[in-house]
């Protein structure tokens, strides 16, 4: 019994930690809020390959967001929790209004499904496996027929 006490307290951690990351870290602007979420030896195993590795890949992944659509929100659609792993949904949605994967701004409102599974270890996030619908959303501002 004393064994599932423990795994509900990493459980609720880590679906905490997804969902304040969610709320907070596209709402702040401030993409220093990152180091709170993500540990040091961060790894993603879908890191795009425009993008550095570890930390500093995250922070870029969600410059590039913020930077082209000012009104990004963060919707989590679907949230699972399994010890100290959660698998997430979630849609973004804003107005294109900065360049976006190579593409000038088209001021299209667009939405972005992805899906990501992270391991959380002492309060952050050490692993990552994702995908974010690029396809879809290069479709919406012009960039694939």
């Amino acid at each position: 019994h004393r064994l599932g006490t423990t795994s509900a307290v990493v459980a609720d951690d880590a679906g905490s930690l997804v969902r304040r990351l969610h709320a907070e870290l596209l709402a702040a602007r401030d993409l220093s809020v990152v180091d709170a979420f993500f540990a040091p030896d961060f790894v993603s195993h879908t890191n795009p390959p425009e993008l550095p590795e570890g930390v500093e890949g995250v922070r870029r992944f969600f410059a590039m967001f913020r930077d082209a659509m000012p009104d990004v929100e963060v919707t989590i659609d679907e949230l699972i929790v399994d010890g100290d792993r959660a698998a997430v949904a979630t849609t973004i949605r804003g107005t294109h209004t900065g360049e976006l994967l190579g593409l000038a701004a088209t001021g299209r409102r667009v939405e972005v499904a992805g899906v990501d599974m992270v391991r959380v270890r002492d309060g952050r996030i050490v692993e990552h496996r994702g995908l974010t619908d690029t396809v879809g959303l290069l479709r919406q501002i012009g960039g694939v027929a």
